[in-house]
């Protein structure tokens, strides 16, 4: 189980998705990246959602809505019932990343992104998430610390830091 840490739901646990791909965001590492947020507001796209936490934690905080996106049924079926428990109205698609972008008319003002550790094509997705995003919109990346992102001069760098395994890029543009 998962805890969430602050907001409307906090204290309140969700279930984990336990497949091989899906790597859960720990508690700790959701409160270091929003506390660098600080306030949240707007609409919320959580790509690569596994469980769902990062998208269920801006809910908890004050975005006005999120937005769900994984292609793993298992994940998919994860985010339902963490939603439902909550009592959560959001939209959850069952989707691959690549599907969702191509038919989404949305912008967003946070992405958060998660993706499985064998994902390559940051620097590819993150130049497609421009088109996705309202102006000063945040893009929050976690990857494995010995990842290395190619630097894109759309965006600028707010905090890049290492918690553990993990390392967690965020991003504004």
């Amino acid at each position: 189980m998962l805890k969430i840490h602050s907001g409307i739901y906090k204290g309140q646990t969700i279930k984990r998705v336990h497949v091989n791909t899906t790597k859960e965001t720990a508690s700790m590492v959701r409160e270091a990246v929003f506390n660098s947020l600080f306030k949240i507001e707007g609409n919320v796209l959580d790509l690569f959602a596994g469980s769902g936490s990062y998208g269920i934690t801006a809910l908890s905080l004050g975005a006005h809505e999120s937005f769900f996106v994984d292609n793993n049924i298992k994940a998919y079926k994860t985010i339902k019932d963490n939603l439902s428990k909550l009592k959560i109205n959001a939209k959850v698609y069952n989707k691959d990343y690549q599907d969702f972008l191509k038919s989404n008319k949305i912008k967003f003002d946070y992405i958060f992104l998660d993706p499985p550790y064998s994902f390559n094509q940051y620097e590819e997705l993150l130049t497609i998430l421009l088109e996705h995003l309202n102006i000063n919109g945040k893009v929050i990346l976690e990857v494995d610390k010995k990842t290395s992102v190619a630097e894109n001069e759309k965006y600028i760098i707010l905090k890049e830091k290492n918690y553990g395994s993990k390392k967690v890029i965020i991003y504004s543009c």
